[in-house]
C-alpha cells in the first residue's frame, strides 16, 4: 500500500515529465543548445538549456558549480528544477549567447 506522500509525489513527477515534453516540442528546444544535435534528451536545469548525451558529459566535466545536468527522462524532477527550464529554454539562452 503507498502511502498518500508517495501517491502525491509520483503525481508531481508526471506533472513535471508532461510539463518537459511539451518543452521539447518547441522548435529550439528540438536540438541540443551546443551543438544542434536533434533530440536532446538532457537538460542543465541552472542554465535552463536542453542538451544531447554527449554534451551532458561536458556539462558535467564543467562541475556542478556550473552546471547541474539531469535526464529528463530518467531522473526525477522538483519545480525548482523545472523554473529555470520553464523560464529560459534554449531560444532564450541562444539569444543571449548571441548578444554575447
Amino acid at each position: 500500500m503507498t502511502s498518500r506522500s508517495e501517491r502525491e509525489k509520483s503525481k508531481m513527477q508526471e506533472k513535471y515529465q508532461m510539463i518537459l515534453s511539451q518543452m521539447l516540442k518547441e522548435e529550439d528546444n528540438k536540438y541540443c543548445v551546443d551543438c544542434d544535435t536533434k533530440s536532446p534528451r538532457w537538460a542543465s536545469w541552472n542554465i535552463g538549456v536542453f542538451i544531447c548525451i554527449r554534451c551532458a558529459g561536458f556539462h558535467r566535466n564543467l562541475g556542478v558549480h556550473i552546471s547541474k545536468v539531469k535526464s529528463v527522462n530518467l531522473d526525477s524532477w522538483t519545480g525548482e528544477q523545472i523554473a529555470p527550464m520553464h523560464a529560459i529554454g534554449n531560444s532564450r539562452a541562444r539569444a543571449v549567447d548571441e548578444a554575447n
